[in-house]
């Protein structure tokens, strides 16, 4: 069934040239007559993408056509009473506007657009102003919404500051996506993932490529204890349409840490009928939370359901590169980077958090700047003992401490030199995370060695590998079996070594 919008757009269609003509003129003398209460440059700024539609005689409407939510907003506010009254003094008076959003019917101007600069005589310098104040105006119109309504968006967080791994290209691409078609495709978008993964990073990237792109969007970003704040003092002092009403005026909703919605029954209930009117008119939705929709604990089935019918990506984890990537690109902000081998230690220490990444960077940035001097290695192993985390040098020295067989310690040793003079890598490399070719396989060749010829089991391999699970000790020793397999050169070194330690 075609709604009343598409039955008013098959109408247009079959104007004639007269019928254009009377539309076109009485839209002027509308905006005429309101120009005489109304600052020009106002009328311009809101109304000249705008003209009437249709006349409904039976209704005694007259259909204004606007061309998104947030000039419906505009003109409700400024020209609300003073187009009824035109309307009413120019055509009849028992006529009433009724304002309705519809997309363009085609790119550049329509036949039913009228030339509202060249009506009220304004100068071209001055239309040049009115566009920047139009524009500031907009930015300011935002500003206000979200100082009012939610929490404003932090510039520094873009797309091009985030650094992207194998741990976040989907949510990143998803959220890329998102921000250049909001509503249209991946709607709801639920990012989850344990703290500190830079979710809200990639939120706020989505809100400011909006806000920077597609101005006439309005946008609210809040987390969901605000969320939670807003409709209790809305339930409470009895405007609860208010402020679902506000919600009418946002074309993309943003909600961060939505697990805590859980246990608050009224509110779910509220926001399930939020949640709903947003996905139905094609409005974005975004959410993050610490955990994918399904193992969301005390929320409602349908709200889990409705949550995971878009798109839901999960932020794991960086490995090794990204970390040191994130440290990289953090690092260009410093006026005293830090060596890459000391960005390396941090990376190979924090693991888990890009939060806490960032949290160790800014510590030896200030000390550098109250030191006044380079930091040394020691102070890079201090500091991140200060914060609680142990490090490569920390785990050598426990695993020389607690293995029992000290013959096998030192044999073993003495081969991962003698590889590493034989490839000419440092014993720190092969034993750490680096990623290198070659140090990959110089490690696995050390695993495979310590399987065949010291008996070690998987678990001690891993351990004095600087910690490495179960599952990478496993592939390890497979991986270097097959590359022995298919490359000779690779297999007469491992068969040069292995005499040279029976020697």
């Amino acid at each position: 069934m075609k709604t009343q919008r598409s039955m008013l757009i098959d109408v247009v269609q079959e104007y004639d040239q007269e019928k254009i003509s009377f539309l076109v003129s009485l839209w002027e003398k509308i905006v005429t007559n309101i120009s005489h209460h109304d600052d020009s440059k106002k009328i311009v700024s809101f109304l000249a993408k705008c003209w009437c539609l249709s006349i409904d005689d039976k209704e005694q409407v007259i259909y204004i056509w606007l061309p998104n939510e947030f000039v419906l907003l505009q003109v409700k506010k400024f020209f609300g009473k003073s187009m009824q009254a035109a309307i009413q003094q120019i055509y009849n008076t028992h006529f009433k506007p009724k304002l309705i959003v519809f997309p363009p019917f085609q790119s550049g101007k329509h036949p039913l657009q009228a030339n509202l600069t060249k009506l009220l005589d304004i100068p071209t310098k001055d239309l040049e102003q009115t566009q920047k104040i139009t524009q500031e105006f907009d930015t300011k119109t935002k500003k206000t919404l979200s100082d009012f309504f939610g929490i404003m968006f932090e510039r520094k967080y873009s797309f091009n500051s985030f650094v992207v791994g194998d741990s976040n290209n989907l949510a990143f691409s998803a959220a890329k996506a998102v921000a250049e078609k909001p509503g249209e495709i991946h709607n709801p978008l639920f990012l989850y993932g344990n703290v500190g993964l830079w979710k809200t990073h990639l939120m706020q990237s989505i809100g400011n490529t909006i806000m920077e792109n597609q101005k006439e969007k309005v946008i609210t970003y809040m987390p969901a204890s605000k969320l939670i704040d807003e409709i209790v003092s809305g339930i409470r002092r009895k405007k609860l349409n208010e402020l679902l009403h506000k919600f009418d005026g946002v074309d993309v909703l943003m909600i961060d840490d939505i697990q805590f919605l859980a246990d608050k029954e009224k509110t779910q209930e509220i926001f399930h009928n939020i949640f709903n009117d947003f996905v139905s008119k094609k409005k974005q939705v975004v959410m993050t939370s610490d955990r994918p929709p399904k193992e969301l604990n005390n929320i409602e089935a349908r709200l889990k359901s409705r949550f995971g019918n878009g798109l839901v990506c999960d932020i794991k984890n960086p490995d090794y590169e990204t970390r040191f990537a994130i440290l990289k690109e953090k690092i260009k902000l410093n006026d005293n980077p830090l060596e890459d081998d000391y960005l390396e230690i941090i990376a190979q220490s924090i693991k888990d958090n890009v939060r806490e990444l960032e949290g160790a960077l800014n510590l030896f940035a200030t000390q550098q700047k109250l030191l006044g001097k380079h930091l040394e290695q020691k102070d890079i192993y201090a500091g991140l003992k200060t914060l609680g985390y142990k490090t490569a040098s920390d785990i050598s020295q426990t695993l020389q401490v607690s293995n029992l067989n000290k013959r096998n310690e030192k044999n073993l040793g003495s081969v991962i030199e003698m590889v590493g003079d034989y490839y000419s890598i440092a014993t720190s490399d092969i034993k750490g995370d680096s990623r290198k070719k070659e140090h990959s396989l110089a490690r696995q060749m050390l695993m495979y060695i310590a399987k065949k010829h010291f008996s070690r089991t998987l678990e001690k391999i891993g351990d004095y590998f600087w910690w490495k699970n179960h599952a990478t000790v496993i592939y390890a020793i497979k991986n270097f079996e097959k590359i022995m397999k298919s490359d000779a050169q690779i297999a007469k070194d491992y068969a040069m070594i292995a005499e040279q330690m029976n020697s």
